[in-house]
């Protein structure tokens, strides 16, 4: 069971990078006020553990419903996360990147909560394929309940890194948070390399 969690854990954190979403998040708050930033860091932790809590429990049901086998979502979505660690790596997912797209196109305070802080940042496919994928590693109820106590912690640790995102933008500055997503970067395709890898395992073993 501590493999199971060490191992959602890593990978959710390498996913959701909690000091990139940060520096995220500050710039897309830097002209809203502390209080209403507050909120809106709590209202996205909210949507995104519920959203991630349904893929925990019901996402391997869905697939199976679907005629999806979990070798081939392993392929899928090991395929997906490189494309998100690519992204990273070439600096396509900085502050920048968000803070553009909302400043282009108006929406209310709410709105923000649920994009881009809950998606695409703190429960993205990237984050939905690790979930699943995890939740289909455990054994039984228990097993799921430790990849939801996963989800838990990393959320909070990302909560925790929002409400102090001016401090650590202010402390890692620009390149120390250009420096940090590259290296996250490298670390998901090496675990998006791994899921595809053992996605197509499984379905020569099929054959």
């Amino acid at each position: 069971m501590i493999d199971l969690f060490i191992a959602t854990f890593i990978s959710l954190f390498v996913i959701v990078d909690p000091l990139g979403s940060a520096s995220v998040f500050a710039a897309i708050t830097k002209d809203i006020s502390k209080q209403d930033a507050r909120k809106i860091a709590f209202k996205g932790v909210v949507i995104a553990i519920a959203i991630l809590m349904v893929f925990a429990f019901i996402g391997e049901a869905l697939l199976h419903h679907m005629g999806i086998s979990l070798h081939a979502f392993r392929v899928a979505g090991g395929t997906l996360l490189f494309v998100t660690a690519f992204q990273m790596i070439m600096g396509a997912k900085g502050a920048d990147h968000f803070a553009e797209g909302m400043t282009s196109s108006p929406q209310g305070l709410q709105s923000l909560a649920v994009y881009p802080v809950a998606i695409p940042l703190l429960a993205g496919p990237g984050c939905m394929t690790a979930v699943v994928l995890h939740a289909s590693e455990a054994a039984s109820l228990s097993g799921v309940t430790i990849v939801a106590l996963a989800v838990l912690t990393v959320q909070l640790i990302s909560l925790v890194t929002m409400l102090m995102s001016v401090k650590i933008v202010s402390f890692m500055g620009h390149t120390g948070s250009s420096i940090t997503a590259r290296i996250v970067g490298v670390l998901l395709a090496a675990l998006s390399v791994q899921f595809i890898a053992d996605g197509i395992h499984g379905l020569m073993n099929t054959l």
